[in-house]
């Protein structure tokens, strides 16, 4: 339920996102869903599967997102412009400046998007037909297959976005920063190939049967996996019951990359400057839910005032300080006081004081 609940809500958000980090951040939280899914379903090399080939698109996407970054930042520091370098309304048409970058970023869209033969078709497939199998133990399993297929719809619309939004249509960098938008030198596009390899070609290390594999993977975690498919063993659905699940797959990522990119480019996009403030649940998804704000009145909040009435004052001020550390003080300086009130420099009455306490002392021992 959480890894199932935590895709489609994390896609959900990430595809009004302007900054093209956070778009990003939020599919990795969304992905790292997928993942939980395998592992709940008991497709334990899946989610570890998924997790490999993720590592190969995400850190591709990242480090691309950082090459156009580092393009547009070079850009607006030689115009001194102060606009935002991450937001992607200030992007667009860098497919002409930045052809390998684009390339491969692209490669690393369509492998999470989960396109064929790109390593994340085959993670992200098992994992749905995991969940599908589990459907003809426990019901409940199809709603979470639903959830992951939907959430794969809107993983390919939102990389649509960004990649429209960054490398296609109109420039929207600037007239005077245009002429020093550049390819990112070989330094960094140089790691971007690797990992586009890996991208494409990562998922050689489980390929499946239908296509002539022996997850190699599932087979290397077997000592691991072993006890735990002995209490609940899968059995993923092969023959035509796979194939429609793929095709379902490849459907709704085709769809969503499609929809994703007219939508886009179909869209008026101005500058982050002369954007308008976003309205109805658009404004929702642009807030995160209001997450952060709920968990701010709800636990932060709270907790604050517990910190500050409670603890600081009641106890910090009140006790520690009220009673160990300025009580001590008043006590020995009233003692000091009552010490300094008997210190009267008269021997009669230093006679008399004596005279009692030896009184006292002799009481105390008689009896």
């Amino acid at each position: 339920t959480i890894g199932a609940v935590t895709a489609i809500f994390s896609a959900t958000i990430g595809i009004c996102q302007t900054d093209i980090k956070r778009v990003l951040a939020y599919s990795t939280v969304s992905q790292l869903g997928y993942m939980f899914v395998g592992v709940g379903t008991g497709a334990f090399a899946a989610g570890i599967f998924h997790l490999a080939t993720h590592a190969f698109f995400k850190a591709l996407l990242f480090l691309g997102a950082g090459s156009v970054i580092h393009a547009i930042h070079h850009a607006y520091h030689a115009t001194h412009s102060d606009a935002d370098a991450q937001d992607m309304r200030n992007m667009g048409g860098l497919r002409a400046h930045m052809p390998w970058t684009f390339a491969l970023m692209g490669i690393a869209t369509l492998a999470i998007a989960g396109i064929p033969p790109f390593s994340g078709f085959f993670s992200k497939d098992e994992i749905l037909a995991a969940a599908f199998a589990r459907g003809g133990e426990n019901p409940v399993y199809y709603v979470y297959w639903a959830l992951g297929l939907a959430a794969a719809a809107i993983t390919a619309f939102y990389m649509a976005r960004l990649m429209a939004m960054t490398f296609l249509g109109t420039n929207r960098t600037g007239e005077a920063e245009r002429r020093h938008l550049h390819e990112a030198p070989w330094t960094m596009t140089g790691p971007l190939v690797v990992l586009g390899i890996l991208s494409l070609a990562g998922g050689i290390i489980n390929l499946p049967a239908f296509v002539g594999g022996h997850h190699a993977l599932e087979t290397w975690l077997e000592p691991l996996t072993a006890a735990a498919h002995s209490f609940a063993p899968l059995h993923l659905p092969h023959g035509t019951t796979e194939a429609v699940l793929i095709g379902a797959a490849v459907l709704v990522a085709v769809v969503g990359l499609i929809w994703g990119t007219r939508a886009t480019l179909g869209t008026a996009i101005v500058p982050a400057a002369q954007a308008v403030e976003e309205r109805g649940f658009w404004k929702v998804l642009f807030n995160k839910y209001y997450v952060d704000e709920l968990y701010d009145r709800v636990i932060i909040r709270p907790l604050m005032w517990l910190s500050e009435t409670a603890l600081w004052r009641g106890i910090d001020q009140g006790l520690i300080d009220g009673v160990g550390v300025n009580g001590t003080a008043k006590v020995s300086r009233a003692l000091g006081w009552i010490g300094s009130a008997l210190h009267t420099g008269q021997v009669g009455f230093y006679l008399v004081l004596f005279l009692l306490g030896a009184i006292w002392i002799m009481r105390a021992v008689v009896g």
